[in-house]
């Protein structure tokens, strides 16, 4: 959100594609994306369904009447973890070597972790 101190002010929101919105006029082509205003010196800016490629530097840029202002906030995505791979059910001799893969994505990058677990179901 994004606060100015009076009605002159004119205000832009940036992020590292370009400008999104100056004043109320969208330029972004991006339909998830709009202004809120609470309330006449309150500019919100609302992304709708975040994707991990909205993740970035974010700028309210505020033009006074006597110096330009600008605040910055970075927006962090996570995304929650998923196994992306697995290995199949696997028979092996005993005294043999044998690797299991399993792989997982998200953000923060997910710790995968190997229990053995008995065939009754105890570790």
């Amino acid at each position: 959100r994004c606060v100015v101190d009076d009605k002159n002010s004119k205000v832009a929101w940036l992020n590292r594609s370009g400008i999104i919105f100056a004043g109320h006029d969208k330029w972004s082509l991006d339909p998830r994306v709009e202004l809120e205003k609470r309330h006449s010196l309150e500019y919100s800016l609302r992304i709708q369904k975040v994707d991990v490629y909205d993740e970035g530097s974010y700028t309210c840029s505020v033009q006074t009447q006597h110096e330009p202002k600008t605040s910055q906030v970075y927006l962090i995505v996570q995304v929650p973890p998923k196994i992306s791979n697995i290995s199949s059910d696997v028979t092996v001799n005993e005294g043999s070597n044998v690797t299991l893969v399993c792989m997982a994505n998200g953000r923060p990058e997910p710790v995968i972790t190997w229990r053995h677990l008995t065939p009754t179901g105890k570790q």
